[in-house]
């Protein structure tokens, strides 16, 4: 089997050839086989193991590696979704890779990831930069989703978040200075909207989740792990770690409002910071809670 990768970003500015190869190491994994016209999952996916030639395809002779390393060399014949993932790109799949297919390349387009190496300048003259809007999507506790869609319809490229929950939108060089709406289509919940989102043209503008964040101590300073941090009216919690530090995020349609905070430790003594402002599109920094 042949895969033939190229890098979006590069292919659409016209830099570094007409099929422009991923600027780093990517991983190839077999994640579900199609079984009576529906794919059915794998887990854990096989890793597929690819040689790359001169010419920059990358070839599977039929070789995986499974879950506990151990290497397979005879995979049934039929059809199988594979998933290309790189440090630097989004994640990016196909459902119809026929094993064995010798002739023609399987092609994935491969879109920039938040970590890739945006070049600081772009075709603008006076030194601006390409124009980026970043962000995340967190749960209460601050860990990322998966799954998330954050687009701005028929202006950037879209992002399909990974288990991170960080985002990047690339627009292109022509952009205007405007207030943007950026959509988030949700894998559980109905989509959502952001109206009035700043974009500067040539920067690297961001878009973060409104949040508080503090800690709970002793009087003697010293962290209090597991406390219970719930702001009252709002659905979830979340628990301090192990510096005592906690995050709790909103969603991101959050408008200014003023909230009462409880903490309760594991031996159920708590406490009330009451009227902290939450601040949309920033992290609000709650002042101390101090346990005696």
């Amino acid at each position: 089997m042949i895969f033939d990768l190229e890098d979006v970003y590069a292919r659409d500015r016209g830099v570094r050839g007409p099929r422009p190869r991923p600027l780093a190491g990517v991983e190839y994994w077999i994640v579900g086989e199609l079984v009576d016209s529906s794919i059915q999952t794998i887990n854990p996916p096989w890793r597929l193991i690819v040689q790359r030639n001169p010419s920059g395809y990358h070839v599977f002779y039929g070789e995986v590696e499974l879950a506990n390393g151990e290497h397979r060399t005879q995979i049934a014949a039929g059809t199988y979704a594979v998933r290309v993932e790189g440090e630097l790109y989004q994640h990016v799949e196909r459902q119809d890779v026929v094993l064995p297919e010798l002739a023609t390349p399987y092609s994935f387009d491969l879109e920039p990831g938040f970590r890739y190496p945006f070049p600081r300048e772009s075709s603008l003259s006076k030194g601006r930069g390409t124009t980026l809007l970043r962000g995340g999507v967190h749960q209460r506790d601050g860990s990322g989703i998966a799954g998330v869609t954050v687009e701005v319809t028929q202006a950037s490229y879209t992002y399909s978040t990974d288990a991170t929950g960080q985002w990047v939108l690339v627009f292109p060089d022509d952009v205007t200075d405007s207030d943007l709406t950026v959509r988030f289509v949700w894998p559980d919940r109905p989509p959502t909207e952001v109206d009035g989102v700043p974009l500067i043209q040539g920067r690297d503008n961001s878009l973060m989740q409104t949040a508080l964040r503090g800690w709970v101590l002793t009087e003697d300073g010293v962290p209090l792990r597991g406390a219970t941090v719930e702001v009252v009216g709002q659905a979830g919690m979340v628990k301090t770690r192990g510096d005592g530090a906690w995050f709790y995020y909103f969603d991101p349609t959050t408008l200014e409002q003023t909230v009462d905070i409880e903490f309760v430790l594991p031996d159920g003594r708590n406490l009330i910071a009451s009227s902290i402002l939450v601040r949309p599109r920033a992290t609000v920094v709650v002042p101390t809670i101090r346990f005696s």
